[in-house]
This record gives structure tokens, sequence and C-alpha cells, in this order.
């Protein structure tokens, strides 16, 4: 596997290229994105950072293509558009702070962020009175936008612009509305359609898509159409119920990993 090599790269990055593009692929067009944050990362243990978000964001545009086609006008348009100036101001800061940012802290803010979300879908702060609820005792939906839209959606384009790591802040931004599954997923593809678009421009800018870096997402493009044509399979498979506890769970999950992650790098620098 070691001699192997292909446009300058060896058989390690080719093998941990595929499964994160097939794992990107497969949460992108069936499980809403929350999955996916560890492809980037993934990716990264055999090229640098940048050359592997580099390498994914041509990806990402085109599974968002497919991805729009699948869920066409299934999503809540109002929901996806409260997002779009937080996120356009999150890529700007996301590009502009790279070197400066923390992110470590900012794993963890996002992380305390994903928690309260949890604990507002499990009817935790419910009993603790910590938010309004209707005649019956119900929570109440909230409205799209707002101080909660300006926060997840800044972080969902920091942190896409980073490592294309926005699934768990769009998760947490759109499991606050009570969607259906489908809903859910096809307005969480028109998300990252928008936030992934914002990106193409500051990418070019700062030279990240030389020629070499395109012909890689090339090779791999066939890989990334076919984990987004499984996970619309798979998505359309999975009953509602046992989707959103799949949502939830992996959003505990990546959340408890970002805390991980955060605490070691803080502790590292003490």
């Amino acid at each position: 596997m070691s001699d192997f090599l292909l446009l300058g790269q060896n058989g390690q990055f080719w093998t941990l290229a595929l499964v994160a593009v097939l794992l990107m692929g497969v949460s992108k067009g069936g499980f809403g994105s929350g999955l996916n944050v560890v492809s980037t990362p993934l990716l990264a243990l055999a090229s640098s950072p940048a050359l592997a978000a580099a390498v994914m964001l041509p990806l990402l545009n085109a599974m968002d293509m497919l991805g729009l086609r699948a869920f066409w006008r299934q999503w809540d348009a109002p929901t996806a558009r409260s997002l779009v100036l937080p996120m356009l101001a999150g890529v700007i800061l996301g590009t502009l702070l790279f070197t400066v940012v923390d992110p470590d802290m900012l794993r963890i803010l996002l992380a305390l962020v994903c928690y309260y979300v949890l604990a507002h879908r499990w009817g935790i702060l419910r009993h603790l009175r910590l938010v309004a609820t209707d005649a019956e005792g119900r929570t109440q939906t909230p409205r799209p936008g707002g101080l909660v839209g300006w926060i997840l959606g800044g972080l969902l384009g920091i942190t896409s612009t980073i490592a294309h790591a926005g699934g768990p802040a769009a998760a947490a931004y759109l499991l606050r509305f009570n969607f259906d599954k489908t809903t859910f997923q096809a307005t969480t593809i028109l998300t990252f359609t928008i936030v992934n678009i914002i990106k193409l421009p500051f990418y070019f800018a700062i030279g990240q898509f030389p020629v070499s870096t395109l012909s890689l997402s090339l090779v791999l493009l066939p890989f990334a159409a076919a984990g987004m044509i499984l996970g619309v399979f798979l998505h359309r498979m999975v009953p509602q119920r046992p989707f959103f506890v799949l949502m939830e769970g992996a959003l505990f999950v990546t959340a408890s990993k970002l805390v991980w992650d955060g605490a070691r790098g803080l502790m590292a620098l003490a």
C-alpha cells in the first residue's frame, strides 16, 4: 500500500479519502450531515488539514446538487433563509480569524450549545421551567432566526469554513423546530448548499484550488455521488422516530467528542 502512488498521494491517503467521502455522502444524503464531522479530520490524518478541506469542498458542492434534486422543494425555506446572514458572517470570521481563534474553545462552545438543544429536545428544560410552554404544558416551537439563529448560524459558518464540520451546529438549530424527517433533511441540504457556495470565493481567494487539488477531487467524485445516493436510499428506508433518535444520538456523541478534544487541547497548553 505504501508503494502505491496516484496524483502524488499514497495508498493511505486514498484509503482514508474513500472512507471519508463515502461517509460524508451517506451522512449528507440521508442523515442531516450530523455524522460528517469526522470526514475532513479523517482525511487530514494522511494530509494537511488545508489540503483535506480543499479536496472536500468541490465534492460537497456536487453532493449538494444531488441532494437538492432528491429533496426538491421539500425544505422549509424561511428557516434556511434565517441562517444566510449568520453563516456569511461565520464564513468571513472563519477565513479572517483562522489563526487567531482558539479551536479548542470553539469546540467546547459548540458542544455546550448542542447539549442545550438536546436538553430542550428531551424535555429537561421544560421540567426545569426554563422554556415557554403552551396551555397543555408542551414546549412551544420557536420562530426561525433570533439570537440562537445568529449564534448557531455563525458557528456553522466558522466550523464549516475551517473543517467542513458545520453539521452539529446545523443539527442543533434545525432540531428545535420539530420538522418531520424529510423536511429536516431537505432543509439541512438547502442550508449547506448555501454555505458551501458562500465558501467557494473565499477558498479561491486564499489559493486553495490549484489544479493538483481539483484533480484529487475529480477522482473522488464518483464515490461522493455513490455515498450520496446510498444516503438518500437509507433515509427513505428508516422510519421517522428511529431517524430522530439517531440524529439526537449522533449529536450527543459528536458534542461529547468536541468537549473531549477541546479539553485535551486546552490541557496540553496549560
